[in-house]
């Protein structure tokens, strides 16, 4: 558990410290979903640039546009593939954490609308009630969650 929480003695019980752990907890997995998926796709991206550049000088210019030539040039040298295949393969990873980002954030965003929508619940005094917003800021400011709006 978070040092956080633990300072959050009386204002908070244990339940609700654990509900604010698994939080922080989903949205630390989106935040890595999210940074795989960019680092996919600027490969993906870097490599189509490399193999676009690659294949107008070498390829292009090589067979002043004529497409027997260009084909014939492009299919002598498995190098080619192995470009290709690597365009295919970081395009196919970043779908795949596309997915898992989509999934992580739908998973965080359900839970932390329940904590917004259970906090009279989860702080239900109005001594505690006032405690809920030095809550609800620390989990702002240390951990960019906002629990005052439900909106994204």
């Amino acid at each position: 558990m978070e040092k956080e929480f633990s300072s959050l003695n009386e204002s908070t019980d244990e339940p609700t410290k654990k509900m604010l752990q698994s939080l922080v907890d989903k949205k630390r997995k989106f935040d890595k979903y999210k940074k795989k998926c960019l680092y996919c796709q600027l490969f993906t991206f870097g490599t189509v640039l490399a193999f676009m550049g690659y294949f107008y000088f070498c390829i292009l210019k090589q067979s002043n546009s004529d497409i027997s030539a260009m084909i014939s040039l492009f299919l002598q040298q498995s190098f080619h593939l192995f470009f290709v295949m690597s365009i295919i393969a970081g395009y196919a990873t970043a779908l795949y954490f596309k997915k898992k980002e989509e999934k992580a954030e739908k998973e965080f965003h359900a839970l932390r609308c329940e904590v917004i929508r259970k906090s009279p619940e989860l702080w239900p005094k109005p001594y505690y009630w006032k405690k809920r917003e030095q809550v609800f800021l620390m989990m702002k400011k240390k951990f960019g969650i906002n629990l005052f709006y439900e909106s994204k």
